[in-house]
């Protein structure tokens, strides 16, 4: 956001990017931001015993038998 749309009002026009201003676009972003965290978040705790397991065998030294 900060690269396609400069700080600032030029000529008394509010800057738009794609029909929508700035204020517009950090509020999307911080909505999705957050959504995007939330769900993140509920998707670890659905698999967590998945991880867990994973995680021991990853780390668990296997015995070689001669």
């Amino acid at each position: 956001m900060y690269f396609f749309m400069p700080l600032g009002v030029q000529r008394g026009r509010y800057l738009a990017y794609m029909g929508l201003t700035k204020a517009t676009w950090v509020w999307i972003h911080s909505r999705i931001g957050i959504l995007m965290s939330i769900l993140v978040v509920i998707h670890l705790i659905l698999h967590w015993k998945w991880i867990a397991r994973t995680t021991k065998s990853f780390f668990r030294k296997e015995k070689c038998k001669l």
